[in-house]
């Protein structure tokens, strides 16, 4: 199992003074709004995949201050808290006000909360600063920018990220870029800060993911020939994203008013009472309690139980092999085929230390001069059955140098699977039809000015984030209908416009040469009988009169089989006879 993922804090410093108001460039939202879509991204994502880490909020442009030398500086809370639906509401009653802020003065404000507050320095902090960089020139001329940098270099484990307009390489030269922009600029440059468009925040974090955990490998010797390396091997899955498990709920009191003892223990579990006890009772077919020193295991076997004693199971135990994996032997690669790949998966082997890469990775430039794939015995424990496996060099450029371990079935267990045949369809589609089907496929092919959310391994789980988003809906709205799917979630079901003008009449021309028309669901029986059966014949056939023919072929061919057996009962007294 993967170790635990260490919790985290998050700071969210927001800006609601006189300059949130303002646009964006070539923007009709301004940008407070945005940033408040951003910031409540953050935390519930927090509330529904993270739920031990802890959440300061500090909003800059306040009318009061909770700092004696910092003005129109706020926290949400004293203290960090873990995140909270309170939270939520609280971002979305912000309101731009009249009161100027500065983000210099937030940063020293955000550091001064986290000495204060976060005891555990090992714990990774995450500040995050929206803003959109707009202050007065004398509030940001009296900071020294260097004085900022060895601050920030003090913390190890700090990240910070500022969120606000735009900034393009070409704009760094142009007369009006801000000061406080340009301040931004040397304190990102002379330290590990980063900059990103609040466009670009909410495209890439407006999905929520699973934090990743690092993977546990497991630890092996590869042996051949006497040579043993150890190795670390690694499950290679795809990234997934699992829904939250729904649980039951229930105050102390509501627990007496239910009379059936399972849904009692679960709620009792769920919320840490004990006032229910659960007993397993063992009871034969006659209903009479037996004692369970008294029951031993069996097993059913055609309708009869076979009894089978300690002993017996441990006499059934395999026993005798050791953890490992052996190279039994190499093949050509092309003589592996792929129906006979098993498993569950492919795995990833790397040397597990520096000192063992030179003997692994010759191994490896060796298999691949040779085109060779080693066959190997695989034991994932002591006393483990062996399973056999097949292991592929993989030497891709851009990718770590490896083994990847494929599992293959003992020749019993080889099972060959043969297709059915494909209706061949030279004669139903001519070079015509053929040409129109490739151009179709070539107008939906994506090529230029491509969206980056259709590149491979980019596109979102839609039913995961439509499922978070209903979560929220509700837990500030309890009462009402679902919240239709967003715009933002529709942009991915939809084609892009461009592509549907392109594909128009492609599509047409594809309807022309094979006359598509619409099926309707509801179809006669006998509709459905009487077409399977013109299907190579130009007459019709009456259904009834066919079930009649099949009734009576059905009744001839039972007195035949009467007559037969009658037949074979003679032939064997005949043979009684002559004992």
């Amino acid at each position: 199992m993967p170790p635990k993922s260490q919790k985290s804090v998050l700071i969210g410093v927001i800006n609601i003074g006189c300059t949130s108001i303002e646009r964006c460039l070539s923007e009709e939202e301004p940008f407070i709004n945005k940033a408040k879509y951003a910031l409540k991204l953050l935390v519930e994502k927090k509330i529904f995949l993270q739920q031990k880490d802890e959440i300061g909020i500090i909003t800059m442009g306040e009318e009061t201050s909770d700092f004696d030398e910092i003005e129109n500086i706020k926290m949400y809370s004293e203290t960090l808290l873990v995140p909270n639906w309170e939270m939520i509401k609280y971002i979305n009653n912000l309101e731009s006000t009249s009161y100027p802020c500065n983000w210099i003065e937030a940063l020293y404000a955000s550091i001064n909360y986290i000495k204060n507050e976060v005891i555990n320095e090992d714990l990774s902090i995450y500040l995050v600063i929206f803003n959109n960089f707009k202050e007065d020139d004398e509030k940001v001329n009296k900071y020294d920018p260097d004085v900022i940098v060895n601050e920030l270099k003090n913390y190890e484990n700090l990240h910070v990220l500022f969120v606000g307009e735009e900034l393009e390489e070409t704009t760094y030269t142009e007369s009006f870029i801000t000061n406080s922009q340009k301040f931004l600029l040397s304190v990102i440059e002379n330290t590990d800060c980063q900059y990103e468009d609040i466009n670009t925040f909410l495209r890439e974090r407006k999905f929520y993911k699973s934090q990743p955990n690092k993977s546990m490998p497991w630890k092996f010797n590869l042996e051949w020939a006497g040579l043993q390396i150890p190795c670390d091997i690694y499950i290679n899955v795809t990234e997934t994203s699992k829904l939250g498990s729904w649980k039951l709920q229930a105050i102390d009191d509501e627990l007496n008013d239910y009379n059936d003892p399972p849904l009692m223990n679960k709620l009792s579990k769920s919320h840490g009472t004990k006032n229910v006890i659960k007993e397993n009772i063992m009871i034969d077919i006659h209903r009479n309690e037996i004692q369970a020193e008294k029951i031993i295991n069996g097993y059913k076997f055609g309708g009869k139980y076979i009894p089978f004693s300690d002993e017996d199971e441990m006499a059934m135990k395999y026993t005798g092999t050791k953890k490992g994996m052996m190279v039994y032997g190499f093949v050509p690669q092309n003589d592996i085929k792929l129906e006979y790949w098993s498993g569950c998966g492919s795995r990833i082997i790397v040397p597990a230390a520096d000192e063992y890469s030179e003997a692994f990775y010759s191994f490896v430039q060796a298999m691949v001069d040779n085109e060779y794939a080693a066959i190997v015995r695989k034991i994932y424990a002591d006393n483990n059955l062996p399973k056999m496996g097949v292991l592929f060099p993989c030497v891709d450029d851009d990718e770590i140098w490896c083994l990847v371990h494929l599992e293959i079935p003992f020749v019993h267990d080889l099972r060959i699977i043969q297709m059915r045949p494909i209706k061949s369809l030279e004669k139903v589609i001519d070079n015509e039809k053929i040409e129109i089907l490739d151009n179709f496929i070539d107008s939906m092919t994506v090529l230029e000015n491509e969206p980056t959310y259709l590149n491979p391994g980019m596109f979102p789980n839609i039913r995961n984030q439509y499922h978070w988003n209903v979560l929220a809906d509700r837990a500030l709205n309890p009462e009402g209908s679902l919240i239709p799917v967003n715009d933002y979630l529709m942009e991915y079901l939809v084609p892009p416009e461009d592509l549907r003008i392109k594909a128009k009449p492609h599509l047409e021309n594809l309807n022309r040469a094979f006359g598509f028309s619409k099926i309707t669901k509801d179809v006669d029986k006998n509709k459905k009988i009487s077409s399977m059966l013109n299907e190579n014949q130009n007459e019709e056939i009456n259904v009834n009169e066919l079930n009649e023919d099949i009734h009576h072929e059905a009744s001839n061919n039972s007195n035949d089989e009467f007559f037969i057996q009658e037949d074979m009962d003679f032939d064997l007294g005949k043979i009684d006879d002559l004992d």
